[in-house]
């Protein structure tokens, strides 16, 4: 493991999950991730030690005087932790069981995270980036989608649309 590394756990309600299937919104091939919220009453030995990570990183690369990037934000009293991997991560239960490849972990799902937080150093600033790694789920909220042919809908009685003209071939 390189200087400016440490490695975490870190325990939260996942949001913007992209653990089954990479989020490629924004380029091909696109990215494991996911947001974890954590209470900011159980986030302070988390934020501190991202924190030395990046003013290690400062320290070695003499760029005290940067901006500082850091993989998380305060809102209130949550603390939400982005993590991100080019690799898909290992899912499993809380019965050290491997889940499933069919179960689609949603947000709300909470979770215990393997990660490393990494310096870096680039014309930006100085930060961290938190690597995605294995992903322990406690509570799953499992759905469906991404291109599934179920309905999200229920059946609803009648319609308030006429219905579909049909075509007649010349």
């Amino acid at each position: 493991m390189a200087k400016n590394e440490k490695l975490l756990q870190i325990y939260g309600e996942g949001a913007w999950v992209y653990l089954n299937k990479p989020d490629d919104g924004f380029g091909s091939p696109g990215e494991y991730k996911i947001t974890l919220k954590v209470p900011k009453a159980k986030a302070g030995t988390l934020i501190r030690d991202i924190e030395q990570v990046i003013t290690q990183e400062g320290k070695t690369n003499n760029t005290n005087g940067m901006v500082k990037k850091k993989p998380f934000k305060v809102i209130g009293d949550i603390v939400e932790f982005k993590l991100h991997s080019q690799f898909k991560p290992v899912l499993w239960d809380k019965d050290q069981n491997k889940l499933d490849e069919k179960i689609q972990v949603w947000s709300g799902s909470t979770m215990w995270v393997n990660c490393k937080a990494s310096g870096y150093t680039k014309s930006t600033g100085t930060g961290a980036t938190l690597l995605l790694g294995s992903v322990q789920i406690d509570k799953l909220v499992e759905g469906t989608g991404n291109g599934s042919d179920t309905c999200p809908f229920p059946k609803r009685a009648g319609s308030a649309l006429p219905a579909p003209e049909k075509t007649v071939a010349l």
